[in-house]
């Protein structure tokens, strides 16, 4: 697997000004304006993988397709099967990245499966540990349900599928508990997790995204999730009228080295934004949950009360 992966993400570099082969012939770029820009050959590899289609495709399209040359067949279902039981491997955890961010066979395959928590349990019990994991390992991990959330039937379905248990989960005993309100607690700890350690933007903005699209779609939305939802709402609003009342307080004191003071005051002034876009982010998820899916949330509707 690694070895496969290597040759995936492998590229060759090439400058601009080196000929190029077009169709077996080579040829240089005359219009090119940077001389030595970097640029990369095609991967055969990546391609191949982005190509690869289910071994249950329609045979008669996957000769239609094969004018591009060559296109490999492989079983979506054991594939799935596979990548959920072995996903504790970030090697793993990559190539299922590589496959729903690249080949929309595989993606489109993944969205209408109806066992959803065969790959989405072992991801949340991953951000679950997010402490043990690298913030790169959390990034690859939040993308790939970003990318999953952004379909409208992945979002409802997961919502339906109820769960017995979540033995991994400490915090509380979760029992019938439907996977979209389990996405919902894990991403807001995340998101907590990180503004105590890793306080990283970028994180942030991911994990409310997912939310954000999970928004609209809510159904019957479990009561600890939305006490979650507008404990995260109560924890950024008092974040942001800390940071404001502590810029308020630098305007109006008067300090003998006022350089120093204006660095401190953008640096108040720049984290004031970003809890400024947290919170509206927020505030338009739980707007989402109230407008499009109230008579299915009544314990959104208490938690807010």
């Amino acid at each position: 697997l690694l070895v496969l992966l290597i040759l995936i993400y492998y590229r060759k570099c090439i400058s601009m000004n080196e000929s190029i082969p077009t169709d077996g012939v080579y040829m240089s770029d005359s219009n090119t304006n940077v001389k030595d820009a970097p640029a990369f050959h095609e991967n055969p590899y990546c391609k191949a993988l982005n190509n690869a289609k289910d071994i249950q495709f329609d045979h008669a399209d996957v000769e239609g397709n094969a004018q591009n040359g060559p296109v490999v067949s492989l079983s979506f279902a054991s594939l799935f099967d596979a990548l959920g039981t072995c996903l504790k491997d970030e090697s793993s955890v990559l190539l299922l990245y590589s496959l729903v961010h690249g080949n929309c066979d595989f993606q489109e395959y993944v969205l209408v499966r109806t066992d959803l928590d065969t790959l989405l349990m072992p991801i949340l019990e991953m951000l679950y540990n997010a402490s043990r994991k690298t913030s790169n390992q959390i990034y690859m991990l939040l993308i790939i349900l970003l990318i999953l959330s952004q379909d409208s039937t992945f979002n409802a379905s997961v919502h339906k599928l109820v769960l017995p248990s979540v033995p991994w989960y400490q915090e509380r005993l979760m029992h019938q508990t439907s996977l979209g309100s389990l996405m919902v607690v894990v991403l807001i700890r995340t998101i907590k997790y990180n503004l105590s350690k890793l306080r990283d933007v970028y994180l942030h903005t991911n994990c409310l995204a997912i939310l954000a699209n999970m928004g609209p779609h809510a159904h019957r939305l479990s009561a600890y999730a939305s006490q979650r939802l507008v404990s995260l709402f109560d924890m950024l609003s008092r974040k942001y009228a800390k940071l404001a009342e502590l810029k308020n307080d630098k305007a109006l004191k008067v300090t003998p080295d006022q350089m120093e003071a204006d660095i401190i005051s953008d640096d108040t002034s720049t984290e004031l934004h970003i809890y400024t876009d947290f919170l509206r982010i927020v505030l338009e998820i739980i707007n989402a949950i109230l407008t499009y899916a109230l008579p299915r949330n009544p314990e959104v509707v208490y938690a807010v009360l």
